[in-house]
């Protein structure tokens, strides 16, 4: 009998980007935070934009945080997107590509144009 503890398993690559994803994403905005209420004290934000709310001061970092947060959230996943999504390994290397186009003179096409100079 042999079964599977949930904890003993490891994670696929989609749960791994993920958890990545939200990792990246909590640190950005925690760095965010620190400098955008070290250069602004949120009472101003509070006074200039939010009169009419009773607003404090822990619901003005949270909130910032919030959107700090989401912000860099879809940014990240944005960024997993396109490395999971992008060309193949061999793509480098030319494999995959269309073929470089072909250079003809303007003459063959166009009989009229024999006895110009394209240089």
């Amino acid at each position: 009998m042999n079964t599977e503890h949930p904890i003993d398993r490891r994670w696929n690559m989609r749960q791994r980007d993920w958890a990545v994803v939200f990792w990246i994403a909590f640190l950005s905005a925690a760095i965010g935070a620190f400098f955008l209420f070290g250069l602004i004290d949120p009472m101003d934000i509070i006074h200039t934009w939010a009169t009419r709310y009773d607003i404090g001061m822990r619901l003005a970092y949270g909130l910032a945080f919030a959107f700090l947060y989401l912000v860099c959230l879809l940014t990240s996943a944005l960024t997993v997107f396109m490395l999971r999504t992008g060309p193949a390994r061999g793509h480098v290397k030319g494999d995959g590509r269309r073929p470089k186009a072909e250079i003809h003179h303007p003459a063959e096409a166009n009989p009229d144009l024999v006895d110009e100079d394209w240089r």
